[in-house]
C-alpha cells in the first residue's frame, strides 16, 4: 500500500509538471495570438505576384480553387501558375477549361515527383518576385490577393490563416475547433517572436530571398514546405517573419472525408516532425506530446485515484477554451465551443496516434 501510495504521489507530481508546462505554453500562446490581432494593418507599395498553384489528383477541388484565385480584386498584374504533380485523373483538363479566357492562368508540369518539387517548379517558372503559394482544395475570398500584398510590407515572408469551411455535420465542426487550434497557435507563437508553423496554402514570400537559401523546403521530407521554408527563414532573421489575421487574407478549405481521412492527413503533417532542428518547434512538439500521453495514461488510473486525469484535463481544457474562444471570434464562429470537453478527449487521443506512427511509419504520400 505505501508503495502504491508513493508512485501515485510520483505520478501526480509528475502530472502537475507537465499541466503547468502546457498552461504556459498555450498562455504565451494565447498572448501572442492577441498581440498579432491588435497590430496595425499594413499597407505596401504595388507590387505583382506569381501564385503557385502544386496539385496532384484534385479534380474534385482545383475548380473551386481555380474559379476563386481568377475572381481576385487585385489592382496589379498577378500571374497563376499550376504545377501538375504527374495526375492521373482529370485534373488537367479542369484547369485547361479556363485558360484561354485567362491568358495569366500557365498550366506547367513538375519533372520531379513531391509537392515541393512542384512548388520548386513553380518557382523556377514565375516571373515575379513576390509569390504566394496555396494549396488545390482551398478557396480565397475576392480581396484576398490584394490584402495580402497589402500585408506583406518589410518582410520575406507573411503567413496567413486557413480556416475550415463551415458544415453541419459533428466531426467536421470538431475538425473545425482542432484546426483553429493549430492555426492559432502558430499565430500566437509568432507573436511571442517564436514562430514555429505555418500553412503553406496561405503564404507569400519574397523569392529572391527564398532562392538563396540552400533547400528552404527540406526536399529530403515528404511533407512540411510551408514550416521547413520558415524555419529557414527564421535562422537567418526572425524579425521578416510576419503574421496577420486580417479577414480578408483567410483561406477556407474543406475538412478530411471522414475519421479514417482525418488520422492520415494528422500522420502525414506529423511525419516531418523527426527532422526539425528548430528549438521552439521541437519544445512545443514535447510539450504538446506529453500532455496529451498523459492524459490518455492517467485514463486507467481512475478507479486508484482521480487526482492525475483531473490535473491534466482539467487545465488542459481551461486553457484551451481561453485560446480557442479568442480564435474563434476572431475566424467568425464560436460554435460547439461548449463542446470542448468532449472534444479533448479525441484530441489527445489521435495525437497519440500520430506520435507512435511518426515513430513507427513513414509515410510515403503528400496526398
Amino acid at each position: 500500500m505505501i508503495a502504491i501510495f508513493a508512485q501515485m504521489s510520483v505520478i501526480i507530481i509528475v502530472s502537475a509538471i507537465i499541466s503547468v508546462c502546457y498552461v504556459a505554453l498555450i498562455g504565451s500562446f494565447w498572448r501572442g495570438f492577441c498581440k498579432v490581432k491588435n497590430q496595425p494593418r499594413q499597407v505596401s507599395t504595388p507590387i505583382c505576384i506569381s501564385v503557385v498553384l502544386p496539385f496532384h489528383n484534385e479534380a474534385d477541388n482545383i475548380g473551386n480553387c481555380i474559379k476563386s484565385l481568377l475572381n481576385q480584386q487585385f489592382n496589379n498584374h498577378y500571374e497563376i501558375i499550376a504545377v501538375d504533380d504527374n495526375s492521373t485523373d482529370n485534373s488537367v483538363e479542369i484547369l485547361s477549361k479556363y485558360t484561354d479566357d485567362n491568358q495569366h492562368l500557365h498550366i506547367i508540369k513538375s519533372s520531379l515527383s513531391g509537392k515541393k518539387n512542384a512548388i520548386i517548379a513553380g518557382l523556377q517558372t514565375a516571373k515575379y518576385n513576390y509569390v504566394v503559394t496555396v494549396d488545390a482544395d482551398c478557396f480565397y475570398p475576392p480581396q484576398w490577393l490584394q490584402c495580402m500584398a497589402d500585408e506583406f510590407a518589410d518582410c520575406w515572408l507573411l503567413c496567413a490563416p486557413v480556416k475550415i469551411a463551415n458544415t453541419k455535420k459533428w466531426f467536421n465542426w470538431f475538425q473545425y475547433i482542432d484546426f483553429a487550434s493549430l492555426v492559432g497557435s502558430g499565430i500566437g507563437a509568432a507573436g511571442c517572436g517564436k514562430p514555429i508553423m505555418c500553412n503553406g496554402a496561405n503564404i507569400m514570400f519574397n523569392k529572391q530571398i527564398v532562392t538563396q537559401i540552400d533547400n528552404p523546403f527540406n526536399t529530403n521530407e515528404l511533407s512540411g514546405d510551408d514550416v521547413f521554408l520558415l524555419h529557414s527563414i527564421k535562422r537567418i532573421n526572425r524579425q521578416k517573419i510576419r503574421f496577420t489575421c486580417n479577414h480578408n487574407t483567410i483561406a477556407e478549405t474543406l475538412s478530411a472525408d471522414g475519421f479514417r481521412a482525418f488520422i492520415r492527413q494528422r500522420i502525414r503533417w506529423g511525419s516531418k516532425t523527426p527532422a526539425y532542428t528548430d528549438a521552439d518547434s521541437l519544445a512545443t512538439a514535447f510539450i504538446v506530446a506529453c500532455t496529451s500521453v498523459a492524459t490518455i495514461g492517467t485514463l486507467p488510473l481512475l478507479p486508484l485515484s482521480v487526482l492525475p486525469f483531473a490535473i491534466v484535463y482539467t487545465s488542459k481544457t481551461i486553457i484551451d477554451i481561453l485560446i480557442l474562444n479568442t480564435i474563434c471570434k476572431e475566424f467568425g464562429n464560436r460554435r460547439l465551443l461548449w463542446q470542448i470537453p468532449v472534444f479533448e478527449l479525441i484530441t489527445v487521443s489521435y495525437t497519440t496516434i500520430v506520435i507512435i506512427s511518426t515513430i513507427f511509419k513513414s509515410n510515403k504520400q503528400w496526398k
